[in-house]
């Protein structure tokens, strides 16, 4: 019998400053670094006028086992999907999740352009136009998403700083202002529904602090056309480990702001 390790010895990709980002190139997968994730969050509403929210991520985790085992059944990668939907008339959350490692053609992450798939929940992307599919027990999401805008780069163009240390950090970009259309099916009823979501795309070898406890996100689609992603790493008493925040005007210029300049206020 020929034994095999189950970890070998794996050496992820560092995020270092100065590189960049490519479209659509960078859209797709970058198996090489340990942690990527795609995710769109947005606000609908339906035929009648009543709102809805509703969030779905792919995560695609290189762990570092069994890279030596020829096995297609390997988990050289691996990927994570969560979804959730938010109606003010339900009072709480709907959420689904998946899971699979990669391979047979039923999980994947491609590169070069989003496409993702687990099982029946899938991204995709077509030119300017982004396709979710996502299917839980008590809710599906059909959705169109439309780019009206060019990708937002975080940080100092994609370098996105995560903690005091220039080795936390992603790349990292955003596409505000995606313009939603399709179909939102709960409890077997579908609604169509229209509105505006936020994409972002963040891949990364080694995102937290070692002192980082939580994270706080916010990216908000300003009424002008304008957008703004604000964040902040948490400490263990609470406090803030971390902030960063980038804001394009209306008029397309950017301008990015340091620990000193963010405030987070409960």
């Amino acid at each position: 019998a020929v034994v095999m390790p189950a970890r070998a010895q794996v050496v992820y990709p560092a995020v270092v400053p100065g590189v960049e980002l490519q479209f659509p190139r960078d859209e797709g997968a970058h198996p090489a670094y340990r942690i990527e994730w795609w995710y769109v969050t947005g606000w609908v509403q339906d035929e009648a006028g009543a709102p809805l929210g509703f969030q779905g991520t792919f995560f695609r985790v290189r762990p570092g086992l069994g890279e030596s085992n020829p096995s297609r059944f390997a988990p050289r990668q691996v990927l994570f999907g969560h979804a959730a939907i938010a109606e003010p008339t339900h009072g709480k959350l709907r959420h689904a999740e998946r899971s699979a490692r990669e391979g047979f053609d039923l999980a994947y992450a491609r590169e070069g352009r989003v496409d993702v798939k687990i099982d029946d929940w899938s991204l995709r992307q077509d030119g300017d136009r982004y396709r979710a599919l996502v299917q839980g027990e008590d809710f599906s999401l059909q959705l169109d998403l439309d780019r009206v805008q060019p990708p937002l780069l975080q940080g100092d163009g994609g370098f996105s700083r995560k903690g005091p240390l220039e080795s936390s950090a992603s790349y990292y970009y955003s596409l505000p202002h995606l313009r939603v259309s399709g179909a939102v099916t709960i409890d077997g009823r579908p609604r169509r529904v229209t509105g505006e979501a936020w994409f972002d795309h963040e891949w990364s070898s080694d995102v937290m602090d070692e002192q980082a406890r939580g994270w706080d996100w916010i990216g908000i689609n300003l009424d002008d056309g304008g957008a703004l992603m604000a964040f902040r790493m948490r400490d263990a008493a609470g406090g803030a480990r971390w902030t960063a925040a980038t804001l394009r005007s209306a008029d397309g210029s950017v301008r990015t702001f340091p620990p000193s300049q963010v405030q987070w206020t409960p």
